[in-house]
């Protein structure tokens, strides 16, 4: 996979720091959206830390949507956080950068 993943759990309990580290793709989305869907089961805030993000494609933000419409079913939080210009970009082309908070 080309994509890692790092995840660091609060103390709360309720919120969670998921690294995502290399590129977000067709080749690593279903994976990974697999892996934060479960995430979103155990946790009511989600930080997605983009820092090592150097790519990402349409599927990726399809997960990343997916992952969004379940935090929000359940009435929780998803923050993507240092996005970096040419990730933003995509965001921005895409037309997805107004359906997520930054930080």
């Amino acid at each position: 996979m080309n994509l890692n993943i790092e995840m660091v759990k609060s103390k709360s309990g309720k919120e969670c720091e998921i690294s995502l580290i290399g590129r977000l793709d067709a080749q690593s989305a279903p994976e990974a959206e697999e892996f934060l869907l479960k995430q979103a089961q155990n946790f009511d805030s989600i930080f997605l830390n983009f820092s090592q993000l150097g790519y990402i494609s349409s599927a990726g933000l399809r997960a990343l949507k997916v992952l969004r419409i379940e935090m929000r079913r359940k009435g929780g939080t998803l923050t993507l956080k240092n996005v970096s210009t040419p990730v933003m970009e995509i965001f921005e082309m895409a037309g997805f950068a107004a359906f997520f908070n930054f930080a």
